[in-house]
């Protein structure tokens, strides 16, 4: 099991903003929390330059970058990117909450 995994429409996303924002060259795709107190954390994704602290790891083509000590709460996601009504944007799904597929 890898530690996220990418949809298409995501992918794609990725490599339009890194191809068409100023990116920093070393830069990568950073996932992680956002931190606002204890009982509030969002889980976050941008382009970040490494730390000492983060670990790399190539998923998909894309080089993501993490903290080590965050793993546990975005493991086992998939990352989509949603285009609708304007709002445009990436989101964190839990592979257990996806729709079992239907038998045919």
């Amino acid at each position: 099991m890898q530690m996220i995994e990418f949809t298409d429409a995501a992918k794609e996303a990725i490599a339009h903003y890194k191809a068409t924002l100023q990116i920093p060259e070393g830069y990568s795709l950073r996932v992680g929390i956002r931190q606002k107190n204890a009982q509030d954390k969002g889980l976050l994704i941008g382009f970040d330059a490494k730390t000492d602290k983060d670990r790399l790891a190539h998923i998909d083509g894309i080089e993501v970058i993490y903290n080590a000590g965050q793993i546990f709460f975005f493991a086992g996601m998939l990352i989509d990117f949603q285009d609708s009504n304007g709002r445009k944007g990436f989101k964190f799904v839990e592979k257990s909450k996806l729709a079992a597929p239907t038998a045919v």
